[in-house]
């Protein structure tokens, strides 16, 4: 079977891809089977045809093809967590160096970012867990994927299993990793984690980094989305019709860039 853990990028999915690997691991019901991207359910299953469970880590929907297929023919579960998507911006920025500007209207990830919560957890057989919730309470989030793969593990188990992964574990854990690395770009096959993976993992970061015109531009793309999953929205709908005046010189310097590749 094929447990993919599909969270939202800089929501905690790795930690989640961790805990999964480490409660199977432990149990000696599956093993951890590192990130893909553009692959297909039906050859994952076929490389290996074990009884055992396989853990892979994928974030666009787009990346994994014949999940709801997989799914619904109980050959795979997922697993997926989602953050405020203000968050997910600023941490983007801060792991990738880029101006908000570049990130929201070059790559495209934080409009692929909310098409793809709708994506996953429409899906039959998800765990869908939330970041504010799984870092407050890590032994929780243990006990719940384990029962979401019908494994029984005791709260102790859970607990040393959420301190072997806290997130001073974690920075060790990278420490260590860039010590022995030439190239910062590079990531522990095992944990996943990358050099700068973790910044501070506080909630709210959006509400001191960016600016008004900022967090209101991205509430006027997201707001339905905030409303879903009860984020409150901050700014008037005034200063968002603002926000989509002022940043529509770069939607129409995109598209003429766009048009000139063609």
């Amino acid at each position: 079977m094929l447990i993919i853990c599909c969270g939202m990028m800089r929501s905690g999915s790795t930690l989640q891809y961790q805990l999964t690997v480490e409660i199977l691991e432990k149990t000696g019901k599956g093993k951890g089977c590192g990130e893909i991207r553009n692959s297909n359910c039906q050859e994952l299953l076929e490389k290996d045809s074990s009884t055992s469970m396989q853990v892979f880590k994928v974030h666009q929907f787009r990346h994994l093809k014949g999940v709801k297929k997989a799914i619904a023919d109980k050959q795979a579960k997922g697993i997926y967590i989602y953050r405020d998507i203000r968050d997910v911006t600023v941490s983007l920025m801060k792991m990738r160096k880029a101006t908000f500007e570049r990130l929201i209207f070059e790559t495209g990830e934080i409009k692929e970012c909310i098409r793809d919560f709708y994506n996953w957890t429409n899906l039959d057989n998800m765990l869908i867990s939330r970041y504010e919730s799984m870092v407050n309470n890590l032994p929780q989030e243990v006990l719940k994927i384990a029962e979401h793969l019908n494994i029984d593990i005791s709260q102790e188990d859970a607990q040393e299993i959420a301190d072997h992964y806290s997130i001073e574990q974690q920075k060790k854990r990278i420490k260590q990793w860039k010590n022995n690395q030439v190239n910062e770009n590079l990531y522990d096959p095992k944990s996943l984690l990358h050099g700068n993976h973790i910044s501070s993992g506080q909630h709210n970061q959006w509400n001191k980094i960016l600016t008004p015109i900022q967090v209101a531009y991205l509430e006027s793309i997201s707001k339905d989305w905030l409303s879903l999953v009860n984020y409150p929205l901050t700014q008037p709908l005034t200063m968002q019709w603002l926000s989509q005046l002022t940043y529509s010189k770069y939607s129409i310097e995109r598209k003429l860039n766009n048009l000139k590749k063609v």
